[in-house]
This record gives structure tokens, C-alpha cells and sequence, in this order.
């Protein structure tokens, strides 16, 4: 079966089928005004005009509702122009007139909801049969007892032409909005994700910072104080900062199947036996990346301390995953940030020993069979389906009216059947009718079994109901709803060949029971054709779209969630970023200055005071950055970076130069400034500079960055390992540039390149050196 992309098609799809079907539905009721073949409706040219005008604007209103989706008070005054419309020609043509009433019942529909609109849509059915009976008396029986068979079919006919129109409206809306839609859940999933995160940064650093705060204001002017605040401030800052790294590394996108392959090659690299059962691959993604994330923090906190004998590593595909050690003295496992996300997503943790183990965690979290379609999306999109399958039902009970009342001579155009061949049309038609219901049955990945096969069998009945029939059994429109089944199932073009060809073959057999032959009479037996087939073309567009809405519905659904999905992440991933190059820089800054005001205690308490004051400063940025991480990302002033790095660099002992020939503008002051803050965080954090060197100056389309220090290390090649220089590759990326580093001897050079607009760069002189 074909699959239907949602990328860029939903809209055409919620849009071309209704409109082909009111343009085919109109033109199928302006066949009632013409005369053609050998009926003659009793118009004259003019009322033929305005009757075809009149139906043209039912189905302009029509449309109306189905795109526009007017207020209360708006959709009460079109559905009122549309029963003008619909039965005001009464009074101008009379009896001759039939009324498209299923546009009135479909406009009823839309407007109203609940079971007050299929109340208002049954009067408005009675209505039209009773205005019927009104102004053409021929549809009481003679005696008086009852309708007529025509009576009936024209009440069946509009009640499933209008439930057609209702669908098809009612389902192309459901995916308009769903498309329209599509990134509200996102938003929403990334606002809840930055509450969660932000709940989990405050815990693990908010309260550091806060200490650190608190000690830096702390009174005391003696030597052995001062130095005891320092070491204090800077030990809580290397603390926090070891937990920043942690939590940063814990928000990256994580699979348990690659943890599982990591854990297992880490340990054992160190010598321990590793049992791992299968890894499930059915997991809901959110559940895949937990269990991940925990899987790599136990093995890593594990490993701190003496490494076990052996390590189990229990998963199934109930989502319960158990890592227990045996042997050695492993390292206690500090897990409690996880209790609540695994909660949250209804499971739970524990963490403990287990019988005959020295330590271990046992993960538990309730997860649904996976099921790779069928699942049952948001109410609106989990009835679509049966509301498809429904409005499909009733136009095989208009079908089958429609035969009886043929067949039975309800009409004098068709000449009824003998009962032996009405029985042999019905052993053909219910057989069929049941097929069709099957075929477009709700169910899990939309093919029913042996489709094949079954839908062969279908072409055949409506072959043989054709030879058989015809003409007083409608073949084509038999044959139409069976083509939109084949456009559904079967791939184009063959599905258009095939499903065409199957209702005009059925209609020239008709043409040809009444006498018309294309070779005798092309001209007239054309006009035949066009004018005989336009419902079974209706139908044939509409069964296929009623089909494939309900599946483009679930599609959609599943595409935000994968959205949503992808949002999350991208926000897990940008905190990530954010938390290792902001808070990252901020702590490091802190623990320099508080160990250089405890080396400063004392020789020079007045200098101690000011480092100390600094990191208080520092520490309070820090604390507005945890704020702003987990808030909506905000820009970073350059200017402000440059005079940050400096002092940083200046405590850590680097003399410093500064040459600014341009100054970024604000498209790319933001990622520049992060660029700036983690190369001065990675020269202070891993170098042993004695001097740094900061230039911007213009290229090109752009600005570019160049920091160079002279603390590369011996014995450290690798000089492109870590998150950071990661974070920053990212982040130049994403605003078009390209980073570059170069290592020569002891010189570490990092560049970066950023086009922008050439207007946005302003070019400045201004060189500083900072000597310590």
C-alpha cells in the first residue's frame, strides 16, 4: 500500500478533495436542469441558466464553510442564504425543481455540534420531503397510504450526499488544523522540558551558588579568615562546577542501545566481566534516552571507587532495566536527580544492593506495547476513521435504495426488472457492498488482508453487475466508490487507470443498453457520458480521500509528536550547551579569583577583599545565567564578554592583549561572545598561558575572531577533544561561520569566521594590554 508523505501534501490533501468533490456534486446536480439523452426536466433556457447559477452558489457557500469556518453568528446567516438557495426555487419553477438539499444538511452540520445538529439536520431531511410532497403530490402513494419509493430514495440521497459533504469538510478541517498546529504541542513540550531542567539546576547548583554567595559576604577581616573563605568559595565553586559538567553531559541526546555498547567496552577495559541481556528496540524515545542516560551515570559513578568483579546489565522490553555489581567496592551512586524524571514518566527507581551484590539500581517504567501505527492519537483524530467509515456505510445504503427503487419502477425512465434477475443483481450487490466495507474498514496499517485479491473480486461484481443490470442498475455508480478503493490501495498511475477505466467502462455498457453508440452518434454519445458519470466520479474522490484524510490525521499526529520530540531535544541539547560554556565560565572565574584572594590573604588582605568581592560579583551573574538558561534564550553582549575575559585572564595570572578592529552587530554578537567566553574558559581551564591575545577585525561578508595563547601543553595533541570546543563548532555552524584552531609549538590559535550583513560590523580601533 502506498504511504502518503505529510511533509509538504497536507494542505493539498485537506484541500483538492473538497473542492473536487462540491465542483463534481454541483455539476451532477445541474444534470437535473439540462436535458440529456431522453429526459427533459421541463426548463426553459433562462431557468436553465439561473437553476445552474443557483447550484453554482450553493456550492460557492459550501466551500465557504468548509475553508473559512465563520463565527456562530456568520455561519447563521450563510446557512440561511444556503436554505434560500436550496428550497427558494420552489416559488419560481415549481414542482419541476429539485432541491440540492444536501448542501442545507451539510451547512446544518458544520455550524451546530452535539446531537442538536443531527437533530436540526433529521428536520431539515423531513422538511425537504414534505416541501416535495407539497408542490409534486405524485410522490403519495394513490391511495394515500404512503411515499412513493422515489419519495424515500430522494430522502436517503440527500441525507448521504450531505453527510458526504459534512465528512469530507469536517475531515479536511481536522488536518488543516493539525498541520496549522503542528509546533503548539512543541512549544509546549520545551516549556515543560526548561521547568523540569530548571528545577534540577536549581537543586544541584542553585544552592552552591547561594553558599558561595553567602560566604563572600560573611564578615571577617583577620588573614586566617579571609583564607578560609577563599578556599571555601573555591572548593563549593569546583563542586558546582563538577556538577555543571555533569548535568550538561546528562542533557545530551542519549540511546540506550550505544550506552549499553559503551558501558560494556568501558568495564571491560577495566577488567570486569560484563553480562548484558538483549537491548529492547520497541522503546518510546523518551523512555530509550532515560534509561540511557542512567545506564552511563552508574557505570561512571561505579567506577570511582574500586571496580567490581562483574557487572549484570538486565533489560527487557517492558522498559526495566537492573545494573548490579558484584565484588570490589564500588562507588556510591548518586542518582537522586533521576527519581523524579522516572516518576514522572510513571515508573520508579531504586537504588541499593541487591541479594549477593554490592551495590546496584533497578529502573521500572510501565510503557504500552509498541505499535507502529494504529495507535489512537487525540479524540478528534481517533474517530476519524469510523466518521470516514460511517459516511461510506450510508452511501452504500443509498446505492442500494437507489437500485430497489429502479428496479421496482419508481421511475418511468428505467424499466424495472423480472424478480429472477432482480435476485441475481442482489446476490452481486450485497456481496459487494460488504467488500467495500472491508476494504475501507478502520484498522492497524490500513491494508486489510488479502486486499488483492478481495479487490479483484470487487471489479469483477461490478463487471458482472453491469452486464447483468444495466441499464436499470446505476453500474457506474457501483463502480465508483470501488475506484476510490483502488486509488487508495493500489499505486499510481495504475490506480487512475484502472479506477477510470473501471467507471467509464461501466457507463458506456449503460450507454449502450439504452441504445447509444459512439460509433453511430460520437457527439451525442460524448454528452451521454459526461453527463451520466459526475457521481461516480464524486464518489470515487471522495471514498479515496475519506481513506486517506483519516491516515494523513494519524500522520500528522505522529509527525508533531516527532516534533515535539525534536524541540525537546534541540532545548535539551542548547541548555546543555549553555549550562557547559555560561555557568562553566562563570564557576571557573569564581574558583580563580577565590584561590587567588586566598594565595593574596596573606601578603594583601585589601587584594584578598577585592578577588573575594569579584567572585561574589561573579557568582551572582552566575546565578541570573541559571536563570536565563532555562528561560527563553536571550543575546549576550560582546563588549561585556571581552571585559569579562580579560579580568578572568588577569586572576589566572595571563598577561593580556586586546585588539578590537571591528565590533560585531547584533545578528552575530551573541554567538561571537560564546565563542569569546568558552576559548578564554579553555585557555584558563587547560593551558598554562602566560599571555592571550584577542582580535577581531573584518572580513569579507562578516568578522572574525582570532584568540591565541602560548600554554599548550606537552603531551596533549588532541587538542579538538571535549564538549567545549564541540559546544563552540555547533554554535558557529548555526550561525553560518566556520571555526577553525591551529597548534604550532607552544601557540594555541582558535578562529572564528561569521558572515553577516557588512553594515552590522563596525569598525573600531581599540588595543589594550593588561599586564599581571
Amino acid at each position: 500500500m502506498p504511504v502518503f508523505p505529510v511533509g509538504g501534501r497536507p494542505v493539498r490533501l485537506a484541500t483538492i478533495p473538497i473542492v473536487l468533490c462540491v465542483v463534481i456534486y454541483s455539476a451532477y446536480r445541474i444534470t437535473n436542469v439540462v436535458p440529456w439523452g431522453g429526459y427533459d426536466p421541463g426548463f426553459d433556457l433562462a431557468e436553465r441558466v439561473l437553476g445552474a447559477g443557483v447550484i453554482v452558489a450553493l456550492g460557492a457557500v459550501q466551500i465557504l464553510f468548509a475553508f473559512r469556518r465563520p463565527s456562530r453568528s456568520r455561519a447563521g446567516a450563510l446557512l440561511a442564504v444556503q436554505a434560500l438557495l436550496a428550497f427558494g426555487p420552489y416559488f419560481v419553477f415549481g414542482g419541476i425543481w429539485d432541491p440540492p438539499a444536501a448542501f442545507v444538511i451539510a451547512a446544518v452540520l458544520l455550524t451546530f455540534t452535539g446531537w442538536f445538529s443531527w437533530v436540526f439536520a433529521a428536520l431539515v431531511v423531513l422538511g425537504d420531503v414534505a416541501v416535495r410532497v407539497a408542490v409534486d403530490p405524485g410522490l403519495v402513494d394513490a391511495d394515500g397510504s404512503g411515499l412513493t419509493v422515489r419519495a424515500a430514495y430522494t430522502a436517503i440521497a440527500a441525507t448521504a450526499n450531505g453527510l458526504l459533504l459534512f465528512g469530507m469538510s469536517r475531515l479536511s478541517a481536522l488536518v488543516r488544523d493539525l498541520h496549522a498546529a503542528r509546533t503548539a504541542s512543541a512549544s509546549l513540550e520545551v516549556a515543560r522540558e526548561r521547568l523540569r531542567i530548571a528545577r534540577r539546576l536549581q537543586d544541584v547548583v542553585g544552592g552552591r551558588l547561594a553558599s558561595i554567595i553567602a560566604t563572600c559576604r560573611s564578615t571577617g577581616g583577620e588573614a586566617s579568615q579571609n583564607r578560609e573563605r577563599a578556599r571555601a568559595v573555591a572548593a563549593g565553586a569546583r563542586e558546582a562546577l563538577a556538577q555543571v559538567r555533569t548535568v550538561a553531559d546528562d542533557y545530551r541526546d542519549r540511546s540506550l542501545a550505544g550506552e549499553v555498547a559503551a558501558a560494556h567496552t568501558v568495564l571491560t577495559a577495566t577488567g570486569v566481566e560484563v553480562i548484558v541481556g538483549s537491548v529492547p528496540d520497541r522503546l518510546p524515545r523518551p523512555v530509550d534516552a532515560l534509561l540511557g542516560t542512567i545506564l552511563r551515570r552508574v557505570v561512571v559513578d561505579a567506577l570511582r571507587g574500586v571496580p567490581p568483579r562483574r557487572c549484570r546489565i538486565e533489560l527487557d522490553g517492558s522498559a526495566r532495566m537492573c545494573v548490579s555489581f558484584t565484588g570490589g567496592e564500588p562507588g556510591a551512586l548518586a542518582l537522586d536527580g533521576f527519581a523524579e524524571e522516572v516518576e514522572q514518566l510513571g515508573g520508579r527507581l531504586r537504588v541499593g544492593p541487591g541479594p549477593g551484590t554490592m551495590g546496584g539500581v533497578d529502573v521500572r517504567i510501565p510503557v504500552q506495547p509498541h505499535r507502529s501505527s494504529g495507535a489512537r492519537g487525540p479524540r478528534p483524530v481517533s474517530a476519524a476513521p469510523w466518521l470516514a467509515w460511517g459516511i461510506m456505510a450510508v452511501l452504500e445504503v443509498d446505492l442500494l435504495v437507489t437500485t430497489l427503487a429502479r428496479a421496482s419502477g419508481g421511475w418511468d425512465f428505467y424499466d424495472p426488472l423480472s424478480m429472477p434477475r432482480l435476485a441475481c443483481v442482489l446476490a452481486l450487490i450485497v456481496p459487494l457492498s460488504l467488500l467495500q466495507l472491508h476494504h475501507v474498514r478502520p484498522r492497524a496499517g490500513n491494508a486489510p488482508p488479502r486486499w488483492r485479491w478481495t479487490l479483484t473480486l470487487q471489479i469483477l461484481l461490478v463487471c458482472s453487475i453491469a452486464a447483468i443490470g444495466s441499464p436499470t442498475v446505476p453500474a457506474p455508480e457501483y463502480a465508483g466508490p470501488v475506484g476510490g478503493v483502488v486509488l487508495f490501495h493500489v499505486r499510481r498511475p495504475w490506480a487512475w487507470a484502472v479506477a477510470s477505466g473501471l467507471v467509464l467502462g461501466t457507463a458506456l455498457v449503460e450507454l449502450h443498453r439504452f441504445g447509444v453508440d459512439f460509433l453511430d452518434n460520437p457527439p451525442q454519445a460524448l454528452l451521454w457520458t459526461l453527463l451520466s458519470v459526475p457521481w461516480a466520479f464524486l464518489a470515487m474522490v471522495a471514498v479515496a480521500a475519506l481513506c486517506r484524510l483519516p491516515v494523513a490525521a494519524e500522520q500528522l499526529v505522529a509527525a508533531r509528536r516527532e516534533l515535539a520530540r525534536l524541540a525537546v531535544l534541540r532545548e535539551r541539547l542548547r541548555i546543555a550547551r549553555d549550562t557547559h560554556d555560561l555557568l562553566g565560565f562563570q564557576l571557573s572565574a569564581i574558583a580563580l579569583k577565590a584561590e587567588l584572594g586566598g594565595r593574596l590573604a596573606g601578603t594583601d588582605p585589601d587584594a584578598a577583599r577585592i578577588q573575594l568581592a569579584e567572585a561574589d560579583q561573579v557568582a551572582e551573574e552566575a546565578l541570573n545565567s541559571l536563570r536565563s538558561i532555562t528561560a527563553e534564550p536571550t543575546g549576550l553582549s560582546f563588549t561585556e564578554e571581552v571585559e569579562s575575559a580579560r579580568s578572568m585572564l588577569a586572576a589566572a595570572g595571563t598577561r593580556v592583549a586586546v585588539e578590537l578592529r571591528a565590533t560585531p552587530g547584533p545578528s552575530v554578537e551573541s554567538p561571537l561572545a560564546i565563542v569569546l567566553r568558552e576559548a578564554v574558559t579553555n585557555v584558563v581551564r587547560h593551558a598554562r598561558a602566560t599571555t592571550c591575545e584577542i582580535e577581531t577585525s573584518p572580513m569579507p561578508g562578516g568578522i572574525r575572531l582570532r584568540v591565541t595563547n602560548d600554554g599548550v601543553q606537552s603531551g596533549r595533541p588532541d587538542v579538538t577533544a571535549g564538549n567545549g570546543l564541540a559546544n563552540l563548532l555547533t554554535r558557529v555552524r548555526e550561525a553560518g561561520g566556520r571555526l577553525s584552531i591551529d597548534r604550532q609549538r607552544d601557540r594555541f590559535t582558535l578562529v572564528a569566521e561569521i558572515r553577516t550583513a557588512g553594515a552590522e560590523v563596525r569598525l573600531s580601533s581599540a588595543t589594550v594590554a593588561v599586564a599581571v
